[in-house]
């Protein structure tokens, strides 16, 4: 089956009058697009942070990303299957990186073997509380668009595979 086009009119910030909840962390649009609006290293810093980069007027997740000879930040898009990214992005494709939070360097937990066979997941908590229950892996293979979004049941599926 194919994957769905997004319709990129339809991207919008919803009604702004009504502001989402402080616990809501990845948010549906029109039944298509699915939007992180808050996501947390392992200190519990908020990777949805940088003001001056919006994506469709939302902040991205921002990453601090080095590859041991240049490092900086990179904000990743916040609509799951949207790959732009802004900020440090001068890496080859296939270059292994090591990602980080941008507040205080803490490594992002390491979740599998990703499935492009070079690279491996690293988790984004998707509650400040650093639940292993939700979370977004990431790919540290630049170039590499395979991400899933994790609840608690295939975090130990992925477990058990490794």
């Amino acid at each position: 089956m194919d994957k769905p086009k997004i319709d990129r009119d339809k991207i919008h910030r919803p009604n702004e009058t009504q502001p989402p909840s402080n616990d809501s962390h990845i948010r549906q649009v029109d039944e298509v697009v699915i939007q992180v609006t808050q996501a947390f290293c392992p200190k519990g810093h908020n990777l949805v942070r940088n003001e001056d980069i919006h994506y469709y007027g939302e902040m991205g997740i921002s990453l601090w990303v080095s590859d041991g000879e240049k490092e900086g930040e990179v904000v990743l898009s916040p609509f799951h299957g949207e790959h732009n990214r802004k900020g440090m992005i001068d890496f080859a494709d296939g270059t292994k990186l090591q990602i980080s939070c941008p507040v205080c360097r803490a490594p992002l937990p390491r979740i599998s073997k990703c499935t492009c066979e070079t690279g491996e997941l690293f988790g984004i908590y998707m509650t400040k509380d650093c639940s292993d229950a939700n979370m977004v892996a990431l790919c540290n293979i630049w170039g590499c668009h395979r991400s899933k979004v994790y609840d608690q049941a295939e975090l130990l599926s992925a477990y058990m595979e490794e």
